[in-house]
């Protein structure tokens, strides 16, 4: 047996025992709260003292037994011998003796019993769990209590808190006699605590979790006991990494369950109603849930407060609460939770406690149930409590009992799972529609309908909804009409066209002076309606327009580049509601800065973005919507050489309106450059022509759309048919906005390559210069690549050498891997300096045929001098490299003279590679900049607007 805690205890009856052994007999009452080791005391004090100088006769009560007449006392006698046992029998065995009409005679018959044993040998008696004696062995007990201050007898009664009011005369009587001592136990400290945990687990072990374990237990024991085992077990399942925190698992349930089975029955039930109500109980709703007296029911949350299963009125653990909810039984735990739903109600208690007992009901018929539940989801809604609020919707939904609040609760559920995952509106959507034609739904309902229709690609049923909305006299206003119809264009431009060839619905005409919504802007830029200032957006955005209509708008521009015009206004709005309405808002966020850094050519963090933004939901999840983010996803990972990550991307379940929409076109592009990635030219052009099919469906095909003709002539270069591609290019150029340098540099890019070799450099020229001024880094390591290679094949070697190095350098630091392995081992007969130093196909360098300069030569180099010389080669002029590292212009000459000499070069062109993997000087700014870096986002999130603080 393990007792910690308990040394002053034994002390002390060992004390009172050497006091019997004298003659002088005691009585001693051992008390505590349940499973506090009262037992175990009892016990190990018996074990030790028990021989030759003293005798000891054991009994345990138990509840079973309480109507046993003479049941304890027989189990006391059993060890007495054979003369005492007979002598025993004999005063109490005769058989049908009610219970407690055992005479004096029989009283004293059995006092004497013992007195004459222990005057043969001193006598220690121990009664365990006294309380739940017979009646007839406690009188027994109790007539040899009052006889012993001369005799060699110590009797030792266990005793637990809060045993009841039976039998309370016989305690009372007790603890009048003089030499009655009461003994009270109470639970473990934290280090007895820690000390318990030691018998079982390593020292360490226990130490650690002693903390938590007292925390857990109050200091009872047999928790305590029961947190070592629980850990133990999931130490051996986890098998070489045992748990590094505490575990609270199936034995502590099972004990602390035990526990309350020990208490009285009016303990039990308060035990159960504080597990039903679940927060910090009111002790007069816990007394009128179980039915018991206000002053008794507060005594006994103190009894189980002692115990260590409640602190403060409330469980300390909810794996207990779990296990007495569950022991209650299934009928009776509804039951009570039926009824203090009813109390708190009736009491105006907070509509979230009355919701919480409602819902763990499952059902009631109680008329006010679906306001407060309603109410109760409105409030967590607004406290970001989105799943509690999708529990009490969901009751309130099965208790509606007529169509039209039937509708509305639907209406409301739909609102917040979405919030949760878009995908679990789609089985609401075939109900709502029909709600909205029958004109069940609030005005706000029906445009969120309308929203979620676009969402999921269900574009008819929200086509023919809102044109019967727009032909309502009353329903929602113009305004509100007006965005949802230009997110309707914009999401599904083929709708815009088919408009135009029909009689469409009326519209009715916004009030004076209505602001015009953000995505109605966004829609009239596109069409080329106005200009997308910042002040226009600013003064058009209603802070209460849905964030659902404003991402559809976002994420729906067909190229990205647009997003550099709205995104330092749309993106703080989106970024802004990330952390308090969903649906899965960071995705979007996400999303839209993966766009904007593909746009930059920072191709690691596009793609990281792009991966984020779709692991926040599933595919369902985001509807028509994927396209934009898996589109992004497959260009950064065919663009840095992940050709089996694009490929597996292809495989993802798309919805069958994602080529209505420009997500579709975005992706259909994708995929094409990966067909052209994998040398499949056939597969890439059926891409970027269904791209044009679909621009011209929608009557949207123009040199301010989609430039797919630049992708198609880059697949029939491939395939040989550089005229048909010179036509396309040629057509794209003719009406090219003269500020559109991306494309003109992508187009003249693909134009030099339908031309001779030694007509591309002029062409190529204008392409880099273009793209440099775009900001499109990775087209510019293209360009670049092109350019050197014209070079090359034109015989010029001494041009082609720095423009393939410049390339290779600008698809490094954009980590366009794919164009750098190309470029690494030569695109000409000079490779690009700062390839890989001796790596395969290396040929050709300054002074070295077949190498690159040996380790010697670069050791000559001085720390100043190798700082000179790397930035030298990564291009920098004399100027920029005084600026860079503070020191003047002739100091940068005597060093780069040193270097020239050293190496055995003759100019910065012939600079070996090895000096550019320099790193940059301390406080140097590099070109590359960090993946994860997001300038676009960051002047965006901190643009100061009449909205912001």
């Amino acid at each position: 047996m393990v007792l910690v805690e308990r040394e002053r205890h034994l002390t002390q009856l060992s004390a009172l025992l050497e006091r019997c052994l004298d003659g002088a007999g005691s009585v001693v009452v051992l008390r505590g709260p349940v499973a506090v080791g009262r037992t175990e005391l009892l016990h190990t004090f018996a074990e030790r003292v028990a021989g030759p100088r003293v005798r000891f006769l054991g009994a345990a009560a138990s509840p079973e037994e309480r109507q046993l007449p003479f049941g304890l006392l027989s189990q006391l006698l059993h060890g007495a011998g054979a003369a005492y046992a007979e002598r025993a029998e004999a005063l109490i065995g005769r058989p049908g003796r009610p219970e407690g009409e055992a005479g004096p005679q029989v009283l004293e018959g059995v006092a004497r019993i013992l007195l004459d044993m222990s005057a043969e040998d001193p006598l220690l008696l121990g009664v365990d769990d006294v309380s739940h004696a017979d009646t007839d062995s406690l009188r027994c007990l109790l007539f040899l209590a009052r006889r012993l201050r001369r005799a060699r007898v110590m009797l030792v009664l266990s005793d637990q808190d809060g045993s009841g009011s039976r039998h309370a005369d016989v305690r009372g009587e007790l603890s009048r006699l003089p030499y009655c001592t009461q003994i009270r136990l109470d639970p473990l400290s934290c280090d007895g605590v820690a000390a318990l945990l030691a018998h079982d687990l390593d020292a360490h072990v226990a130490h650690s979790l002693a903390a938590g374990a007292f925390a857990v237990t109050g200091g009872n024991p047999l928790l305590v006991r029961a947190l070592a085992e629980d850990w133990e077990a999931h130490a051996r399942a986890a098998g070489a990494e045992p748990p590094t925190a505490l575990v609270v698992g199936d034995r502590f349930a099972e004990r602390a369950v035990s526990c309350l089975h020990r208490f009285g029955p009016d303990a039990l039930a308060v035990a159960r109603a504080v597990a039903v109500i679940g927060e910090a109980p009111d002790a007069d709703l816990v007394a009128r849930l179980t039915g018991l007296g206000a002053i008794e029911t507060r005594a006994l949350l103190e009894l189980l407060g002692t115990s260590g299963l409640l602190r403060e009125g409330r469980y300390r653990h909810p794996v207990a609460q779990a296990a007495v909810l569950r022991d209650f039984g299934a009928a009776g735990r509804v039951a009570w939770h039926r009824s203090a739903a009813a109390l708190l109600h009736a009491d105006g208690g907070p509509p979230v406690s009355v919701a919480l007992q409602l819902i763990a009901a499952g059902d009631t018929d109680e008329p006010w149930a679906p306001a407060v539940l309603q109410e109760s989801a409105a409030r967590a809604t607004a406290g970001g409590q989105v799943d509690f609020a999708v529990d009490c919707l969901e009751l309130a939904h099965t208790l509606a009992d007529d169509e039209q609040q039937r509708a509305v609760s639907r209406a409301v559920l739909a609102e917040a799972e979405w919030r949760l995952d878009p995908a679990r509106v789609v089985r609401h959507l075939g109900q709502l529609t029909d709600a909205l034609h029958r004109g069940h739904l609030t005005d706000r309902q029906s445009l969120s309908v309308l929203e979620h229709l676009l969402w999921h690609g269900r574009v008819d049923e929200a086509a023919t909804a809102l044109d019967r909305l727009a032909r309502t006299e009353s329903g929602p206003d113009a305004a509100e009409l007006g965005a949802v119809r230009a997110c309707l264009e914009l999401c599904y431009p083929a709708q815009r066209h088919h408009r135009t060839t029909r009689s469409p619905a009326p519209v009715r005409t916004p009030p004076p002076g209505s602001a015009p919504s953000l995505v109605a802007t966004v829609l009239a830029a596109v069409r080329g309606e106005g200009a997308v200032s910042g002040d226009h957006l600013w003064q058009g955005l209603r802070t209460d327009e849905p964030l659902t209509r404003i991402a559809l708008g976002l994420l729906a521009l067909a190229r990205p580049e647009r997003l550099a015009t709205v995104a330092p206004w749309c993106l703080p709005v989106l970024a802004d509601a990330a952390g308090h309405e969903g649906p899965d808002w960071r995705g979007l966020v996400t999303a839209a800065r993966a766009d904007a850094a593909l746009l930059r050519g920072e191709l690691p963090a596009a793609g990281t973005f792009a991966a984020e933004a779709l692991a926040e939901s599933s595919a369902a999840s985001w509807g028509v919507l994927a396209g934009a983010p898996l589109a992004c996803l497959l260009v950064t990972a065919v663009e840095t050489g992940r050709l089996e990550e694009a490929a597996a991307q292809l495989n993802v379940p798309l919805p069958a309106a994602l080529m209505e929409t420009p997500f579709g076109l975005r992706y259909l592009r994708a995929r094409g450059q990966y067909h052209l990635a994998i040398d499949r030219p056939y597969a890439a052009l059926s891409d970027f022509r269904a791209c044009g099919r679909l621009l011209r469906d929608w009557a949207a095909d123009g040199p301010r759309q989609l430039p797919w003709r630049i992708d198609a002539a880059q697949a029939m270069v491939r395939l040989g048919r550089r005229a048909e591609a010179r036509a396309l290019l040629e057509e794209q150029l003719d009406g090219l906005p003269v500020d559109d340098e991306r494309t003109l540099g992508r187009a003249l890019r693909q134009l030099a390559a339908t031309l001779e070799p030694h007509e591309r450099p002029p062409l190529l020229g204008d392409a880099v210069e273009a793209l440099q001024a775009a900001g499109d880094r990775v087209e510019l390591a293209h360009a670049l690549a092109d350019l050197g290679n014209a070079h090359a094949a034109a015989g010029d070697s001494r041009r082609a050498r720095p423009v393939l190095r410049r390339a290779w350098r600008a698809a490094r630091e954009c980590h366009a891997e794919r164009l750098a392995r190309v470029l690494r081992p030569g695109a000409a007969s000079t490779p690009p300096a700062g390839a890989a130093s001796g790596g395969p196909g290396r040929s050709g360098g300054p002074r070295a045929s077949g190498g690159v300069l040996g380790g010697e030569q670069a050791a000559e180099l001085s720390a100043a001098e190798r700082r000179v010389g790397g930035l030298a080669a990564r291009g920098h002029s004399n100027r920029q490299i005084a600026q860079r590292l503070c020191i003047t212009v002739s100091t940068v000459e005597q060093h780069l003279t040193q270097v020239y000499r050293k190496l055995g070069v003759r100019s910065r062109t012939d600079l070996p590679g090895f000096l550019e993997d320099e790193e940059e000087p301390s406080g140097v700014n590099s070109t590359a900049g960090s993946p994860r870096t997001d300038p676009l986002l960051a002047d965006a999130f901190s643009h100061s607007s009449p909205y912001s603080p």
